[in-house]
């Protein structure tokens, strides 16, 4: 269960510091984004925080979580 808490913080970390980046890059407001084209970068922010929890899982550096977990 310790695994799943650290994967889903990791998850989030990386969605929203991906999302607060292109808010303040682009100036857009969270309740202007209305349409299918304005939500894309959080489709992308939600696919870069997916490939960071799965580079996460399989380095085998990382004792977090994952394939070495547990193996300090």
């Amino acid at each position: 269960m310790e695994q799943w808490k650290q994967i889903l913080f990791t998850l989030l970390r990386v969605f929203f510091g991906t999302m607060l980046a292109f808010l303040i890059s682009s100036g857009t407001g969270l309740l202007d984004m209305v349409s299918w084209t304005d939500w894309k970068p959080a489709l992308t922010a939600a696919i870069a925080a997916l490939l960071v929890a799965v580079f996460n899982y399989v380095n085998p550096g990382d004792t977090r979580y994952g394939l070495n977990a547990g193996k300090e």
